[in-house]
């Protein structure tokens, strides 16, 4: 992933599965996913209930990074042409 980047997707579905966690695991499992998604680290934790959601947020994370990446690298190809 890019190092460089400096958001990500927060989907509402990703906060609406941590609030039900207390309040060390919600702040753990908030910032694993900063940290997949903007730092690019392999992330999972020793909670299971966290793994869960960090496995189901993972590929989303991943798909939309892969998006503006390539938004970024082709996003200028077509200018010329309207």
């Amino acid at each position: 992933m890019d190092k460089n980047k400096q958001s990500f997707v927060m989907y509402a579905s990703f906060l609406e599965a941590a609030e039900g966690l207390d309040g060390e695991a919600f702040k753990e499992c908030i910032l694993k996913l900063r940290d997949y998604a903007l730092y690019g680290e392999d992330v999972s934790s020793k909670d299971p209930i966290v793994n869960i959601i960090l496995t189901m947020a993972k590929p989303n994370i991943k798909a939309a990074t892969v998006r503006y990446i390539n938004a970024v690298d082709h996003g200028n190809e077509g200018k010329d042409h309207g």
